[in-house]
């Protein structure tokens, strides 16, 4: 039986201090150049006013060189309060972890998370019948693989923050999880809410439903004003999101329940552009699951596709 890999989590341990704050910079906006410029410029306005005033002075201009001696103070002041000010920004923004330091420690977090599905569902890897290795393409490590342990998608949650890193792939504050864990007789169901910074899950919700009762499967893209997502600028191509449409994955139930999850976003009004989410294998779960569903209903094709 393939198992998943140890996976650590190079920001640091849920809820640790050293997580929270290199999290907090990731998604803090660093001050652009342009204000550390602009600060001295101040700074040299102030002594070239200086200059003048000296000249002034050994003319024998006594008012000029007050009137000048007093801009210079000004100017020197607000350049020293400009340059502090950007220091400040600059120091809780900086230096920010890596790309790859933020997906490694979001696949740590994946893999707690699969744990506790397994756990707050009572079930074994052994009972599974479909594993998260099933939805991988030969030669590919999802970010959300979890080896022989639940099927895991993931997505944006509502009101958190986003920002792209440098390889324009969005990463955000906190994450909306759903764990699928089909056994021989139901398919269990497991979501919950990551908050990244500290690691922590909460709004945590279990399914179980007979496969008898899973009426379809689907993606469906919508706009909603609910799902809110904070750009935050980083000098980067941001996409203004002014209508958002959300595609979501759903499984729905006889009793017209639906377990939902956000899986990507793009703006209505800039039909070519889109966020580059992190990867969660979308495509290839609803592939695996559809077909196993297909399955227990003796090959009758319940679920809808995208």
């Amino acid at each position: 039986m393939r198992r998943g890999r140890a996976v650590t989590a190079p920001l640091g341990e849920p809820r640790s201090d050293e997580r929270k704050e290199a999290v907090r910079r990731y998604f803090q906006a660093t001050p652009a150049p342009a204000d550390e410029t602009r600060a001295w410029r101040f700074q040299g306005a102030a002594g070239v006013a200086v200059v003048l005033a000296v000249a002034l002075l050994v003319v024998g201009l006594a008012a000029g060189t007050v009137v000048i001696a007093v801009v210079a103070v000004v100017l020197f002041v607000q350049g020293r309060l400009l340059l502090a000010e950007y220091r400040r920004r600059y120091a809780k923004a900086e230096p920010k972890p890596r790309d790859a330091d933020m997906d490694m420690t979001l696949r740590a977090d994946l893999r707690d998370a699969a744990e506790r599905a397994m756990q707050r569902l009572e079930l074994t890897r052994d009972e599974l019948e479909l594993h998260s290795y099933d939805a991988s393409q030969p030669g590919e490590r999802r970010l959300a693989e979890q080896g022989s342990g639940p099927l895991v998608v993931f997505g944006p949650a509502d009101r958190s923050k986003g920002r792209p890193g440098v390889d324009r792939v969005w990463r955000f504050t906190s994450y909306d999880l759903m764990a699928i864990c089909p056994t021989g007789h139901h398919l269990a169901i497991y979501r919950c809410r990551l908050t990244f910074d500290i690691g922590g899950r909460s709004e945590e919700d279990t399914d179980e439903y007979h496969y008898a009762d899973v009426v379809a499967i689907s993606t469906r893209t919508r706009p909603t004003k609910e799902h809110a997502i904070t750009q935050i600028d980083v000098g980067l191509a941001a996409l203004p999101l002014s209508r958002t449409m959300i595609r979501a994955f759903e499984i729905v139930v006889s009793s017209s329940d639906r377990s939902s999850i956000a899986v990507s976003m793009h703006d209505d009004d800039q039909r070519g552009k889109a966020l580059h989410l992190q990867e969660s294998g979308i495509d290839q779960v609803i592939r695996v699951v559809r077909h196993m569903l297909r399955e227990k209903k003796g090959g009758v094709a319940s679920a809808t596709g995208p």
